[in-house]
């Protein structure tokens, strides 16, 4: 059985090469060489976090389900649609750096 679309309720996750994509997120590059979406949902979560690393679509399902992922370093990850990549990272406490 196919997962909603946690935004906009009415499509279904699908995935992609790069990321877990509502079925209604059509993107569409113009010829000026950008981007632009055409359909009627934007929600999409890329597999390639730049700041919290890698995360997989059985991870992002675990995201859509109300679930918290959590990295190596312990950093953690959780859905927040009011976001533009539509997460939001809390990092882990590092201890002190030692005075000089």
């Amino acid at each position: 059985m196919a997962t909603n679309c946690p935004k906009c309720k009415n499509g279904t996750l699908k995935k992609g090469e790069k990321m877990v994509y509502c079925s209604d997120y059509k993107p569409r590059k113009k010829e000026n060489g950008d981007w632009t979406n055409e359909g009627k949902c934007d929600f999409r979560i890329t597999f390639a976090n730049k700041v919290f690393g890698s995360i997989n679509a059985k991870q992002i399902k675990e995201l859509v389900d109300g679930k918290t992922v959590t990295n190596k370093k312990g950093d953690t990850i959780v859905l927040d649609l009011e976001k533009e990549f539509f997460t939001s990272i809390e990092f882990a406490q590092k201890e002190e750096d030692e005075d000089l």
